[in-house]
C-alpha cells in the first residue's frame, strides 16, 4: 500500500471516529435539554387545565343564574295570569253552574245502590251452635253437637275425657274411614308427657300454636293417625269450673291463615260447658209431658246424629261421659257431711196426679240417675270390690250420702219423701239390680 493510500485510510478512520464522538455529544446535550424542559411542560399543561376548569365553572354559574332568573320571571307571570282568571271567574255569576252541579250530584247519589251488608259467617255459625245446644237434651248430645259443629273449622278433631293422668278418646272427626267408635275409645294419651294436652290440665286455658311446639306432640299424632299437622289447638271442656274433658283440633295450615279459629273454638267450648251446667235447670222448666203419658213410662232419648267417620257411642259409653262431665261432688262441696244411715222409703198408693207433678217425677228420676252414675264413674275400683264383697254402701258411704243430700236439696220434698228413686238408682246402677250387693 502506498503512503498516500495509507494516509487516506487513516484520515477516513479518524474522521469517522470524530463524527461518532460529536454525534454522541449532540445526543447527550439533547437529552439534557429534554430533561431540563420536561417539568416546565408538565407544569404548563396543569396550569392550562386549571384555567380551563375555572372558566367552565364561571360559565356554568352564569348560565344557572340566568336560567333561575328566567324561571322566576315565568313563574311570576303565570301566577298573575291565574290570579286574574280566578278573580274574574269568582266575581262572575255562577248560579247556573251551581244548580247544574247540585242536580248532577243529586242524580248520582239517588242512583247509587246501597251495598248489601254481608253477614258475618263466624257470628252466624256461633248463633247456630247456640240454637243446637239449646235443643240438646243430654250432656252427650251437647258434646256431639259441639264436635259436629267445629267440623268446618278444623281438619281433625277429637274429644278426650280426663281419667286421672290419662286422656281417653270419646269421639272424633276427620281421622279416616277406618276409625270407628271402638278404635277411638282405645286412644290413651299420657298427660305426664310434654305435649299440648298437658298444658290444658296445668293452665286450664286454651292452648294453640305450631304443631312442633311440644317435644312429645309426635306421640299424640302417632296415636290419632300418624299424620303431622302444621298447627295444633286444644281447649278445655269445663263443667262447674273444673276440667272434665279436652277438645283437641289440628290444622294442615298455619294459624296465620285461619286466625279466628282459636277464638271460635274457645267460645264454642264455653257455650257447650254452660249448656251442660244449665241442664238441671232446664229440666225443671221443660214442657210437661202429654196427658197420655203414664207415671211409669221411661223417657226415651233420641241418639245424637252420628259423627262423621265415627260410630255413635253405645249407651254405657254415653253414660260414662255424661257422668264424667257433671260430677255432683263439684256442686255439693259446700254441704256438710253427716253419718246418717239410709232409710227405705215406702211409696204411697198411686193416685191421679197432674202433668206438672209427672214432670217433677221425671226430673227426680233423671237427677238420681245422674248422681249415682257419677259415683260409679269416679269409684270404679271400689264399685267392683263392693259388688264382690256385698258391701257397696260401706265402701262408698261418703259419696252416697253426699249425693243423697244433693238429691233431697234439689228435688221437691213431697217427691223425695214419697218415692224411692235415689235408692232404686243405687240398686240399678251400682248393684246391677241386686239390692243385696249394697250391704245395707
Amino acid at each position: 500500500m502506498s503512503f498516500p493510500e495509507y494516509l487516506k485510510d487513516r484520515i477516513s478512520e479518524d474522521y469517522k471516529n470524530l463524527m461518532i464522538q460529536k454525534l454522541q455529544e449532540i445526543k447527550d446535550q439533547s437529552e439534557g435539554l429534554k430533561n431540563t424542559f420536561h417539568p416546565s411542560i408538565a407544569e404548563m399543561n396543569q396550569s392550562l387545565r386549571d384555567v380551563l376548569q375555572r372558566e367552565l365553572i364561571r360559565i356554568q354559574e352564569a348560565f344557572d343564574h340566568k336560567l333561575d332568573g328566567i324561571h322566576e320571571k315565568l313563574t311570576k307571570e303565570f301566577a298573575e295570569v291565574v290570579e286574574n282568571y280566578v278573580s274574574s271567574w269568582y266575581h262572575s255569576d255562577i248560579t247556573p253552574f251551581q244548580q247544574q252541579m247540585e242536580l248532577l250530584i243529586s242524580d248520582v247519589v239517588s242512583n247509587v245502590p246501597v251495598p248489601p251488608k254481608k253477614e258475618n259467617e263466624d257470628l252466624a255459625s256461633l248463633v247456630d251452635l247456640a240454637r243446637k245446644l239449646d235443643q240438646a237434651g243430654t250432656q252427650a248430645e251437647i258434646l256431639q253437637v259441639l264436635l259436629h259443629h267445629i267440623g268446618s273449622w278444623a281438619d281433625r278433631a277429637i274429644l278426650f275425657v280426663i281419667k286421672g293422668d290419662q286422656a281417653s278418646g270419646w269421639a272424633a272427626l276427620g281421622l279416616g274411614p277406618d276409625w270407628d267408635a271402638g278404635r277411638i275409645r282405645q286412644i290413651e294419651i299420657d298427660l305426664s308427657k310434654n305435649l299440648i294436652l298437658r298444658d290444658i290440665i296445668t293452665m286450664g286455658e286454651p292452648v294453640f300454636g305450631k304443631a312442633d311446639s311440644y317435644p312429645d306432640n309426635p306421640d299424640l299424632f302417632q296415636a290419632i293417625g300418624d299424620r303431622t299437622p302444621k298447627s295444633a289447638l286444644a281447649v278445655p271442656v269445663k263443667v262447674r269450673g273444673k276440667i272434665a274433658g279436652i277438645l283437641y283440633v289440628d290444622l294442615e295450615n298455619d294459624l296465620s291463615e285461619q286466625p279466628d279459629v282459636p277464638s271460635l273454638l274457645t267460645l264454642a267450648s264455653r257455650a257447650a260447658s254452660m249448656a251442660i251446667d244449665l241442664l238441671p235447670l232446664r229440666s225443671r222448666t221443660a214442657p210437661a209431658p202429654s196427658p197420655a203419658a203414664a207415671p211409669e213410662t221411661a223417657k226415651i232419648e233420641m241418639p245424637a246424629p252420628p259423627v262423621q267417620e265415627v260410630a255413635e257411642p253405645s249407651k254405657p259409653e254415653e253414660e260414662e261421659l255424661t257422668s264424667k262431665v257433671t260430677k255432683a261432688e263439684d256442686v255439693a262441696e259446700a254441704a256438710a257431711v253427716t253419718g246418717s244411715e239410709p232409710t227405705l222409703i215406702v211409696p204411697l198408693p198411686f193416685k191421679e196426679i197432674s202433668e206438672e207433678e209427672l214432670q217433677y217425677h221425671e226430673d227426680a228420676k233423671r237427677f238420681a240417675r245422674l248422681l249415682v252414675s257419677e259415683i260409679k264413674l269416679y269409684n270404679e275400683a271400689q264399685v267392683s270390690a263392693g259388688r264382690e264383697n256385698k258391701d257397696l254402701y260401706e265402701r262408698l258411704k261418703d259419696d252416697i250420702e253426699r249425693s243423697r243430700r244433693m238429691y233431697t236439696e234439689r228435688v221437691p220434698e213431697h217427691i223425695h219423701s214419697s218415692t224411692n228413686y235415689f235408692y232404686e238408682e243405687l240398686v240399678r246402677t251400682l248393684a246391677n239390680g241386686d239390692p243385696a250387693l249394697l250391704g245395707m
